[in-house]
C-alpha cells in the first residue's frame, strides 16, 4: 500500500503573478504555481489545506494565503497506475486557460 495524496483546489483563486516561468533543457517553456500541503490534524479541511507558496520574507511577515482547497490521504491497493496524464492545454499564448 502507499499513501498518496489527493488534492483539489479552486483554480480561480490562483494568484497568477506568483507563478514561476521556467525554461527547459530543449528551449521550451514551462509555467508552475508552487502550492504548499499544511495538515489539519482536526480535519477541518481533510487532512491537508492547500495554499500558494510564499517567500521567505512574506513567511516572516506573517503573510497569510488563501485556502485554495483541500488534500487527504488515499490508500491505494496494488500498483499506482503508470499511465501518463495529458498537458493542460493552452492558449495561443502559453496560457492555461482558466
Amino acid at each position: 500500500m502507499s499513501n498518496n495524496i489527493a488534492i483539489s483546489i479552486d483554480v480561480t483563486l490562483l494568484q497568477k503573478e506568483r507563478f514561476k516561468t521556467v525554461t527547459r533543457k530543449n528551449g521550451s517553456t514551462a509555467k508552475f504555481a508552487d502550492l504548499v500541503l499544511v495538515e489539519t490534524p482536526d480535519g477541518q479541511y481533510g487532512d491537508f489545506m492547500v495554499k500558494q507558496s510564499i517567500s521567505k520574507e512574506e513567511r516572516e511577515a506573517k503573510v497569510e494565503m488563501p485556502i485554495l482547497g483541500n488534500g487527504k490521504y488515499l490508500v491505494s491497493k496494488g500498483k499506482p497506475s503508470s499511465k501518463p496524464q495529458p498537458a493542460p492545454k493552452q492558449d495561443e499564448d502559453g496560457q492555461v486557460p482558466f
